[in-house]
């Protein structure tokens, strides 16, 4: 399946948008597809860059029926984002019976929303009487008059007593819809029709297929191309080929079904279950299996699912499904077991992972499996273990070790494009975790990784590389540290690791920072999303967020650092958490540079218990050395002074110089006081020898592309940047400038490098920011 699995209202809106697309760009469909529905500001930029690069032919509708239905505000926000961004040719119409859409009143002033409501809608006695005219039936104001009383001018319900008169000759003068719908639709219905549609209406929308599948009857085409003939409410989408039944007829046939005896019940989802499973969609299959008890089943969708479909907002379902599992069934099933197992450090679940370790241990030792058998799940256990030890490397080499002697074939959990990193775009930032063995643990990487890689085809290829050339790079070895690099990025690209070539190119672009090559970054950004455009690995936008954030946090653009970063809002279900350490060193850099000393120094006790859950002595001497310059800033020497001192002995027993060298425009002053009393002199004054070409280079940077914000343009890149801005497409642009839309897109990529930025909502975030350029 193409789809990501959310909340089944969410997937029915991320649904119909990528059909809509598929129409007009498959390749643009396809990206929409594997990025999935955007929870945060990150991806609704990432999906809305890949619709301004689709030229739209004509005026495009996307249609939302039922928007109430949609569930919490996620599906709102991103709408609104997309309507301010002035899509050309795009439009959203959305119908609904009530509606809760974030600033309403405020998108409705600025033109961005025409709100049609209720009783711009509702049919009043004259209308009634032209409606039912048109429909063959004559009636007079007074029965026009009694209809408006009952049903509110909803013309939904005027249709369903038009349809009951034609049947009985008269109108039913009540309230309820229900007994008007058993009337009116439901009991015309021959039997075999009212049992098809009740075995339906577990779905929000199904398709023709399904509905074979689930009713057990060839005959369901012949139904559904009656129903869909005859019945207004049950209605058929020709772009996602499915049928959907209208929400009024769908509540009823639910009631229905509630009022069904267990055995009815319990068949009929037990068949959607085993579609979903055949389908591959494994988190709605579980769903299923869960509501009738079939623990089977459930297990063996999480077996084939192997945790891929499992995010933060699903966490709290799957510990429930696993803890309410029968002990039997978890025997009969231990790889689905294992999977829970590797999904809870990912959950950051560490109090349970343990537990469930040793429930499988008890399993495998009293199982009757034959010997290969048992030695590959004790050695998949033994995998699982190691992530016990998680940035332990010798703690996760024992387990590993034994891993690979115990199994004759590689582990069945990992796939090789999955994020080895967690989102971090340092490998350093994740396994240097004690002072003073940072050469140590940098060999122990080398001679571990290669366990790990037997076990899982290569997943990670390079990342101790990545470690080694870090390690070189914060000794300010920077040669050693470009061998290094390169080394990784061969590794990386044999079975293609992008998340690893992700974080070897931020390390190339720190090098390439410390020559003053603005430029390069630049070029090393683009590289960056490239690859995931290529890989199609939309979780990795996370980690090229935080390399922009971490330069720009260098460089001083606090305005260009993104704003998920800067407000510390970590809820995205792609961040796992061994990444969060890395994002508050961006954060923490950026409370100094907009001055808010008090605010970091609030932050600090926080920022340390995240870098010691999966122990970051880099994290911890980021933060201390934070607190220095904060410190220094309120007037408080002598806990500057401290602050910085602790900081050092963290770091000059690993001779881990760069973070202070990167921060030496706050703390220098404190690191001469030290110095004169001959404190880490040798060491200080190697990180000030460091940071003297350092802050040339970083000077010459800001002087060239940030003093006055205004980057070097020409006449013709501005005026095709503001069309940009203002939404326009290539394709006008071109038409409005009389050059062809190939040399408009030329000259745009030439505007994305000199003001660095990469997409059209960048563009206009620029020209709100700077409108005077």
């Amino acid at each position: 399946m193409w789809q990501k699995v959310y909340d089944s209202s969410i997937n029915s809106f991320w649904n119909d948008l990528y059909f809509l697309f598929s129409k007009i760009n498959s390749n643009c469909a396809q990206s929409l597809a594997r990025l999935g529905f955007p929870f945060d500001i990150l991806s609704m930029r990432e999906v809305l860059k890949l619709i301004e690069e689709v030229e739209i032919p004509e005026k495009t509708v996307l249609f939302i029926d039922d928007y109430h239905h949609l569930n919490g505000t996620e599906v709102g926000r991103f709408i609104e984002f997309l309507v301010i961004n002035e899509i050309d040719r795009f439009h959203i119409v959305l119908t609904a019976r009530f509606i809760d859409f974030p600033n309403m009143e405020e998108l409705t002033l600025k033109g961005y929303l025409l709100y049609i409501r209720k009783d711009h809608l509702e049919l009043v006695p004259n209308e009634i009487v032209k409606y039912y005219s048109t429909c063959g039936v004559s009636i007079n104001n007074s029965d026009a008059e009694k209809l408006y009383a009952t049903t509110e001018g909803w013309i939904s319900a005027l249709y369903l007593l038009l349809i009951n008169y034609k049947t009985e000759g008269r109108f039913l003068t009540t309230n309820n819809i229900y007994k008007l719908v058993d009337n009116a639709i439901y009991k015309p219905l021959a039997q075999e029709v009212k049992d098809f549609l009740i075995h339906m209406c577990i779905f929000d929308s199904f398709t023709k297929t399904q509905a074979v599948f689930v009713w057990e009857n060839e005959d369901a085409n012949l139904i559904l191309e009656d129903i869909t003939r005859k019945n207004l409410f049950v209605n058929y989408n020709i772009n996602t080929k499915s049928y959907h039944i209208h929400h009024i007829f769908i509540n009823f046939l639910q009631n229905i079904l509630a009022d069904k005896d267990a055995g009815y019940k319990e068949k009929l989802n037990k068949r959607a279950g085993d579609w979903c499973l055949k389908n591959n969609e494994y988190l709605a299959a579980m769903h299923y299996f869960y509501k009738v008890g079939d623990f089977e089943n459930l297990l063996l969708a999480v077996e084939f699912d192997k945790g891929e479909s499992f995010f933060l907002e699903h966490k709290e379902v799957i510990i429930k499904y696993f803890e309410e599992c029968p002990y039997e069934y978890k025997q009969n099933n231990l790889v689905a077991l294992l999977v829970y197992a590797m999904t809870l450090i990912r959950f950051n679940e560490m109090s349970l992972f343990p537990k469930v370790c040793e429930e499988i241990t008890i399993m495998i030792q009293s199982s009757r499996l034959d010997l290969v058998s048992m030695n590959n799940l004790m050695g998949e256990l033994e995998f699982v273990k190691s992530f016990t030890h998680y940035n332990h490397i010798l703690g996760m080499s024992e387990h590993l070790k034994k891993a690979c002697k115990l199994m004759n074939r590689p582990s069945v959990f990992i796939d090789t494009k999955n994020i080895w990193t967690f989102g971090s775009p340092s490998v350093l930032h994740l396994f240097y975790r004690e002072s003073g063995k940072l050469e140590q643990e940098v060999h122990e990487m080398k001679e571990t990784m290669p366990y790990y890689y037997q076990l899982t085809n290569g997943h990670g290829m390079g990342s101790e590389y990545v470690m080694e050339a870090e390690w070189y790079y914060n000794k300010g070895d920077f040669e050693n540290a470009e061998i290094a690099i390169n080394k990784a990025q061969v590794q990386a690209n044999i079975i293609v690791q992008p998340n690893i070539i992700i974080s070897a190119l931020f390390l190339q672009v720190k090098l390439t920072l410390v020559k003053g090559d603005y430029d390069h970054v630049l070029y090393l950004f683009n590289k960056m999303h490239e690859e995931i455009i290529e890989s199609q690995l939309y979780p990795l936008m996370y980690t090229i967020d935080m390399c922009v954030g971490f330069v720009n946090a260098c460089l001083r653009q606090d305005r260009k650092i993104p704003e998920w970063l800067t407000e510390g809002t970590f809820n995205s279900s792609h961040l796992f958490f061994p990444a969060r350490a890395f994002s508050n060193i961006i954060l923490g850099r950026f409370f100094l540079i907009k001055g808010e000393y008090l605010k970091l120094l609030g932050n600090v006790e926080y920022f340390i218990t995240i870098a010691s859950i999966f122990p970051s002595i880099l994290a911890k001497i980021y933060t201390m050395i934070y607190v220095a310059a904060a410190e220094e800033h309120i007037f408080r020497r002598s806990e500057a002074i401290e602050a910085l001192k602790k900081a050092l002995d963290m770091a000059v027993a690993d001779k881990v110089y760069m973070p202070f060298v990167e921060n030496c425009d706050y703390i220098q002053p404190l690191l001469d006081a030290l110095y004169l009393h001959d404190i880490y002199r040798e060491h200080i004054k190697q990180i000030l020898a460091i940071y003297k070409p350092y802050h040339n280079s970083m000077e010459q940077i800001i002087s060239r592309y940030f003093i006055e914000s205004k980057p070097n343009l020409t006449k013709r890149e501005e005026e095709i940047a503001q069309l940009a801005a203002e939404g326009y497409s290539n394709k006008r642009i071109g038409e409005r400038l009389y050059i062809s839309p190939n040399t408009v897109k030329t000259q745009l990529k030439s505007v994305y490098e000199k003001m660095g930025v990469n997409s059209r909502f960048l563009l206009k975030q620029y020209f709100d920011e700077n409108p005077r350029m």
